[in-house]
């Protein structure tokens, strides 16, 4: 053990880890951000109203029965900039720490109680191809961590590769995502409880059309949790 704790100091003198946000070297006991950033991290709150403003984006569309948000992304700011990191700039193994981070501070309010299966929201295979990963798999790997339950990536499927919604508006967000998920075939979740996982929540376009896709086969129970909610 000792000699594991020697490897690993030397490994951050030689290439240190460095906080996304402020770009200063992680100490040993810090993960993926500083503690000092991830304690300025803008938190939503949302997992504690029924009502909230993520909630609202669902209402008489989807029956979603909870949502949660880790933080606002305020752009510019320190969770612009953190998002950023874990989609585009290969911090997959920071989004999953993230996600494991999120999952403990959730788990006093029962906030997975009865949920039994994790979906990440599917990246295109195109689009997957040029990442190199789907950050939304690797915060769901976090959650996983943090929670031990059930995760699956083989249920949803990203059928149609569209442009990247960042300048978009809610209709135009709406076209893109429209019909642009199906599941696998032959899968009944029937009695299911799913927690669709996303890196962003924007006005909900996304997460809508996955559910509405999985509602087609059993009408199972949903939520929604992301790591941020745009204001």
């Amino acid at each position: 053990m000792k000699q594991f704790s020697f490897l690993h100091d030397l490994a951050d003198l030689f290439f240190p880890r460095l906080c996304p946000i402020c770009h200063r070297a992680l100490n040993r006991g810090e993960q993926g951000v500083c503690i000092t950033c991830l304690q300025r991290l803008p938190r939503t709150g949302y997992h504690l109203d029924p009502f909230s403003p993520m909630a609202q984006l669902f209402f008489a569309k989807a029956p979603i029965e909870r949502c949660a948000a880790f933080f606002f992304f305020t752009s510019p700011g320190d969770a612009r900039q953190l998002i950023h990191h874990i989609k585009y700039h290969g911090g997959k193994q920071c989004g999953r720490i993230m996600g494991e981070i999120y999952a403990r501070e959730l788990l006093p309010s029962h906030f997975f109680e009865s949920i039994d299966t994790l979906v990440p929201v599917p990246l295109h295979p195109a689009k997957l191809r040029r990442r190199g990963y789907n950050q939304s798999e690797w915060i769901a790997l976090g959650v996983e961590q943090a929670t031990g339950i059930e995760l699956r990536t083989d249920w949803l499927r990203h059928t149609r590769d569209a442009q990247s919604q960042t300048r978009k508006g809610v209709y135009d967000r709406w076209l893109d995502t429209h019909s642009a998920y199906e599941t696998a075939p032959g899968i009944d979740l029937t009695g299911r409880h799913i927690l669709l996982i996303d890196d962003v929540i924007t006005t909900g376009a996304t997460l809508l059309s996955c559910a509405q896709a999985l509602y087609a086969c059993g009408n199972p129970r949903i939520s929604c949790l992301t790591l941020a909610a745009v204001p």
